[in-house]
């Protein structure tokens, strides 16, 4: 029977594994940002499952560990997209706006520049950008480490319910 370790382990892979599906096509540096956000996401998914009905006997699974719960994670596959696409474009914009501080109009030393160019306004720009960027790899990697530990549970003698339990 699959313990705390094991939905961990395998909710960081299917995390992991998730989310840098869903990142390919993205520069390297954020397909790994989003990689390994999904990991930390794909844990806490995984563990999820029993923190919203702890396992405090193998009869313990309810709706939270149900097939019901599977295909309500499952139908909020576009949902999902739409979120991790409004991630990427606020990070996409927080992206521009430090770009943009960094430019200065070349032989125009007078010129306007739209907003202080100082390094902390830079770091609040790339915090922020990191921050989307991880949101996205995280959200999807929480999806797929509630499923993986769906599966594991399946997979064992009691099996998961369809609805409820004893249903």
């Amino acid at each position: 029977m699959p313990n705390r370790r094991i939905h961990r382990r395998a909710g960081r892979i299917a995390g992991a594994v998730y989310a840098g599906h869903r990142a390919k096509g993205q520069p390297v540096f954020h397909l790994a940002v989003e990689t390994v956000a999904g990991l930390h996401g794909g844990e806490l998914g995984a563990l999820l499952a029993d923190v919203l009905e702890p396992g405090r006997s193998s009869w313990h699974r309810g709706i939270a560990h149900s097939c019901a719960a599977g295909v309500g994670i499952l139908s909020l596959g576009d949902t999902l997209m739409r979120i991790e696409t409004f991630c990427r474009q606020r990070a996409e914009q927080k992206a521009t706006e430090r770009r943009t501080l960094d430019m200065v109009p070349a032989g125009e030393p007078n010129a306007f520049v739209p907003a202080p160019n100082n390094p902390l306004t830079q770091l609040f720009l790339l915090i922020g950008e990191f921050f989307w960027r991880a949101a996205a790899g995280f959200l999807n990697g929480m999806a797929a480490g509630y499923l993986s530990h769906l599966a594991l549970d399946a997979g064992t003698p009691r099996s998961i319910p369809l609805l409820l339990n004893g249903f």
